[in-house]
Parts: C-alpha cells; structure tokens; sequence
C-alpha cells in the first residue's frame, strides 16, 4: 500500500514498526527502508529483502539519542552539531543496548538525523531508533521513485513524500577517527 508521509500516518506506520514489519519512507536524501533498530527479527527480515548481511545505520531524533547509543568524547558532541542534522551518516563508537545483527559485530553504528519531520516524528512516536537503507536489493541501484518502489517492492508499506530525486545518498563520514575520514561523498558538502 501506499501512504502519504504525512502526521495522521505516524500512528500507522508507528504501528508497522512496532509489528516487526519493514516499511519505506521518506527521508531528506533517498527513500529508506526502515525497521525498529532495537527488532533483531525485523532486522534479520530487512537483510533478507536487501539479499545481504551488512552493517546498516539508524535514525536518531536528538542528540540526547545519540546519547543513549553512542560512546562520544567532547570533540564529538561539539562537532555532531556541525553535521546534524543534515544529509549525513556519521560513524560513531556504539553502546551494547543495540542487536549486534544491526553492525554485525561491528563496534561503530551510523548515525542520522534527517531534515525530514516524517522521519523524525516517527522515531520520537516509538521512542527507538529506526534503520535506515536504501531501498533496493543488494548490488542493484537505489530505488528514489514510488512507482519504481512500489513496482519492485509491491508488498511493502510505503510511505511517499519529498526526496531528493537527483540525491547521492548521505555523505558518510567516520567520527571515530582523528583527524575524521570522510567515506563516501553525497549530498553533505
């Protein structure tokens, strides 16, 4: 089905995440697809749509999230603010309380806050973080259009709204490093 990402739709798609299932929503670079991040069977649902095992990154709403899930020093915390939020996915020292299926293993999480409400509304109506991937299958292009989506991925509850239709994705850049590295360019200048 597809759903406007507007607020009478937080409750709905809220639910969706909270049942373990996958959604696709909007965010301020691409389309992502999304599950509950603390949901180790949702997450092992999302890997298997993808057809890869990969470390994935979550949606934060505030810096006091952050917080929660990740081990910062006080160069990090002054310097998120620079970055955040934005069209960036930045790479910092994780906490345990997150599935260790969410960086398989990994000791770094990605981190986002969009400049999305639909995204951030949500994260805050379900008080978790929530995973965000590009929605396509592994080693195919990102998918940035509802038909092409919905097309490709008619079984899933999509969430339309405004996306960077030319968008590169986030600009990823490693917080654990000194000096930082970015990883990828995209849109974050």
């Amino acid at each position: 089905m597809i759903y406007k990402a507007i607020n009478k739709n937080i409750s709905l798609a809220s639910k969706l995440l909270l049942d373990g299932e996958i959604i696709v929503y909007p965010t301020d670079t691409l389309y992502g697809l999304g599950v509950d991040a603390t949901n180790q069977e949702a997450i092992k649902k999302i890997n298997k749509l993808k057809n890869r095992i990969q470390p994935l990154s979550i949606i934060v709403d505030s810096f006091n999230m952050i917080n929660n899930f990740c081990l910062l020093n006080t160069q990090n915390k002054i310097d998120l603010k620079k970055y955040l939020p934005g069209p960036y996915t930045l790479l910092l020292n994780k906490k345990d309380n997150l599935p260790d299926l969410l960086t398989c293993g990994s000791k770094k999480i990605g981190i986002r806050i969009p400049k999305s409400n639909f995204a951030i509304n949500l994260v805050q109506n379900i008080s978790k973080p929530i995973v965000t991937t590009s929605v396509n299958i592994h080693s195919e292009y990102s998918l940035n259009s509802i038909d092409e989506i919905s097309n490709k991925f008619s079984n899933l509850n999509i969430f339309s709204g405004k996306v960077n239709e030319k968008s590169k994705g986030s600009t990823i850049i490693d917080f654990t490093l000194n000096p930082y590295k970015i990883l990828r360019e995209g849109d974050g200048i």
